[in-house]
């Protein structure tokens, strides 16, 4: 098995990962929805479950109820990892489960690995050998042409939003800095107007041309993540966040 079939497994699973999100959180949301961390049409975190689901259980059990539970736990554990590494590396929760029944610290719940089981029995049952019967009709250069174009695009598409993520943090700094500036000057009132001070910071000299260049910076890409995640807050710099999106959302700025 060459690192190019196995990278066509990552990816085929990470498109139809994106697919799935997408149709949930459009049906949710009554709008079409990009839902994914990364530009393209593909969630990695779907791509490692399915690619490691694949090497684990296909051709090893017949047995769905072992397939069962043992797909929860590797989903689970993949997805609560995943939601740690970002959170770690960006500051942010990308998705949270604290309002579901049963949850771990948000970033897990029995809902969400129950459907990834059930996910996992179609795919070791259904997808994964059709994908197999696929791939045997293409020769190996064909493979690894294939598979080398999709992962320069997946991994210029990574590229692309890990330095935005990471220039987005930095300006998010330098906002927050502003804001909790604009909030000690006039303290005094702080108990009262705490919620309203934020919603006048752009009527005050803190709301300078430094910090509009700073919310402008990449706005389809903050308007993307701000439609993708309408739950996400930053465990940093939520207040500067908020007013960004509420720039990427226009139609959702408070009145």
């Amino acid at each position: 098995m060459t690192f190019a079939t196995l990278f066509l497994y990552f990816f085929f699973y990470s498109v139809i990962g994106w697919i799935y999100e997408s149709i949930l959180c459009s049906v949710e949301e009554h709008k079409p929805v990009n839902r994914g961390f990364l530009t393209g049409p593909y969630c990695p975190v779907y791509g490692f479950g399915g690619l490691f689901s694949a090497l684990i259980f296909y051709g090893r059990t017949d047995n769905v109820v072992v397939l069962f539970f043992a797909g929860a736990l590797l989903t689970g554990a993949v997805e609560y990892l995943t939601a740690v590494v970002l959170e770690k590396l960006f500051s942010a929760k990308w998705w949270d489960y604290s309002n579901y029944r049963f949850n771990i610290q948000g970033r897990v719940c029995l809902l969400g690995v129950t459907v990834f089981a059930l996910l996992i029995i179609l795919q070791i049952y259904v997808l994964h050998p059709t994908l197999l019967r696929v791939l045997s009709h293409f020769s190996n250069i064909a493979i690894e042409i294939t598979a080398g174009i999709l992962f320069f695009i997946m991994f210029t598409d990574t590229a692309y939003t890990v330095i935005h993520l990471l220039r987005l943090n930095n300006r998010l700094a330098e906002i927050q800095k502003n804001i909790d500036a604009f909030r000690e000057k006039y303290t005094e009132r702080k108990d009262a107007l705490l919620n309203t001070l934020t919603a006048k910071f752009e009527e005050t000299e803190f709301f300078n041309d430094h910090v509009k260049r700073l919310i402008a910076v990449h706005r389809f890409q903050n308007h993307r993540l701000a439609r993708a995640f309408p739950k996400l807050t930053h465990t940093k710099h939520n207040d500067a966040w908020q007013k960004l999106r509420s720039f990427a959302l226009p139609n959702k700025r408070e009145r």
